[in-house]
């Protein structure tokens, strides 16, 4: 069991616990960090565990689809790749479109219309799935995806309990864990031996989001922090408010606030780039994120090809061996959570990644069926780690005032690693005078997880345990 709940207590709370009659918006984001774990917070991390579901599920599909696609639809290779390459190109311009829009229109609109839009490129995948069309809806529901997820890790940063919003990161993840299983085994009872075709009936499952999103809409109250950095300081107070009353209802105690400085006005993407120590971060963390991300498809994009293609597997043993990678990777939120508040970020985001490489390596170059089946699932799990930490870290580093548009400028670098992952690992795996194929994808994937962490872990800013505004005073305020 996950214990969320807070342990330092300076005072009782009283239905009339305010800092001043009058709200600012330092006082308003101390009250709001100072709240113990609360139904409300739970709810909420409930929705945004769903939609992560969806999103991952998107996602993910294409690992299991890619060689029905390609018998069905005569492609080469190469087609594969760009296929492949092209929900990253999407996920590019979603990160940098989500984040700026939240900033300007808040974090639940653009969320509910992120959600809207990879919903109905989803159908469009499976309605439309001749070579050019397929580009086109993949790179859709990139867009939609990452602006969605992006939003919804800055939304976990600025909504939830200082103390515990690692571990929030961590319970969020357990989506993927769930969604994992469920793509195995519907790609195991489906794919092998199927009808033409039948891989397009898989992209309608991603249309669920069009449910999601009134929930979504309703239940999902818009960011505090937000809104004290749009001056619209009732609104945030009133919500403040309510929630500190349903921890005096519960009986929780609500420590001393700690107030720092205000949030200003938001960045835009120019300001953002002649501010040299948010420009310093935002390169730092997203070198990090490009190598987690490019090291991560490499190899697991390329899984089930490589089990089929390399390895010698029938198609029926392939899946059934990463439906049973999907069902370890269940360890993956337990392990973070048990983690992430406890190590400080940048130095967890090291060893994990260490730790992954050796289970790449061992894909690339082992022979033994049990080798295989166990390095797999070792770096599905480990790989998740470093993933769920990061998730946590990239929108810990930014500013309020730049946090969807610093945010967003993060995850578009990783994901270029998406869009590189699915042209080099067709270059590398078809160079056939190089001789590597599926040892010099493994080999590749590993290092840069061992690089771009070596980096953040030298340069990065720590964040575990510490306000936001804290991080951002001790990183980002100072002047050169």
């Amino acid at each position: 069991m996950i214990d969320f709940s807070e342990h330092t207590v300076t005072q009782q709370p009283t239905l009339t616990d305010r800092v001043s009659p009058r709200p600012h918006g330092p006082d308003i984001v101390a009250r709001l960090d100072r709240l113990p774990v609360l139904k409300p917070h739970i709810v909420w991390i409930a929705l945004i565990a769903v939609n992560l579901m969806i999103e991952y599920y998107d996602n993910g599909l294409f690992i299991y689809i890619a060689p029905a696609l390609q018998s069905d639809a005569n492609l080469t290779t190469g087609q594969i790749g760009t296929i492949g390459s092209a929900f990253f190109v999407g996920m590019l311009i979603g990160a940098l479109i989500g984040g700026r829009l939240a900033d300007r229109f808040g974090r639940r609109t653009v969320l509910v219309w992120a959600t809207v839009v990879y919903s109905l490129a989803s159908l469009m995948s499976a309605a439309l799935p001749e070579y050019s069309w397929m580009l086109l809806s993949r790179i859709i529901t990139g867009i939609g995806v990452q602006a969605a997820t992006s939003i919804l890790l800055v939304y976990i940063a600025e909504m939830f309990p200082a103390r515990s919003r690692g571990r929030f990161v961590a319970v969020a993840t357990i989506a993927f864990t769930v969604t994992a299983p469920v793509l195995g085994a519907l790609a195991l009872f489906l794919l092998p031996n199927s009808a033409p075709g039948t891989w397009r009936y898989l992209f309608l499952f991603g249309a669920i989001g069009l449910i999601i999103a009134p929930a979504i809409r309703f239940l999902l109250p818009e960011s505090v922090r937000w809104q004290v950095a749009q001056g619209d300081l009732d609104a945030a107070d009133k919500q403040v408010a309510d929630l500190e009353a349903h921890a005096v209802r519960a009986g929780k105690p609500l420590p001393e606030p700690i107030v720092r400085a205000e949030a200003g006005t938001n960045f835009t993407l120019r300001e953002l780039l002649r501010n040299r120590n948010i420009l310093r971060l935002v390169a730092i963390v997203g070198f990090g994120w490009f190598g987690a991300t490019l090291g991560l498809y490499m190899y697991q994009n390329w899984s089930v090809y490589v089990l089929i293609d390399s390895l010698h597997y029938s198609e029926s043993d392939a899946y059934s061996l990463q439906f049973v990678w999907s069902l370890v990777y269940a360890v993956t939120p337990l392990a973070t959570a048990l983690l992430i508040d406890r190590v400080e970020r940048k130095t967890l985001i090291l060893w994990s990644s260490l730790a992954s490489a050796l289970p790449i390596l061992a894909l690339g170059l082992a022979t033994s069926n049990l080798v295989v089946a166990i390095a797999g699932g070792a770096a599905g799990i480990l790989t998740g780690v470093v993933f769920s930490v990061y998730y946590a870290y990239i929108p810990e580093t930014m500013p309020t005032e730049a946090r969807g548009l610093g945010t967003g400028v993060i995850f578009s670098i990783g994901r270029f690693g998406g869009v590189v992952s699915g042209v080099l690992g067709a270059a590398i795996y078809s160079a056939d005078e190089w001789g590597l194929d599926r040892s010099g994808l493994m080999i590749g994937a590993a290092a840069v997880y061992v690089v771009s962490a070596l980096v953040v872990f030298g340069l990065g800013p720590k964040t575990a345990n510490r306000s936001l505004e804290e991080v951002s005073a001790n990183e980002l305020r100072t002047t050169d």
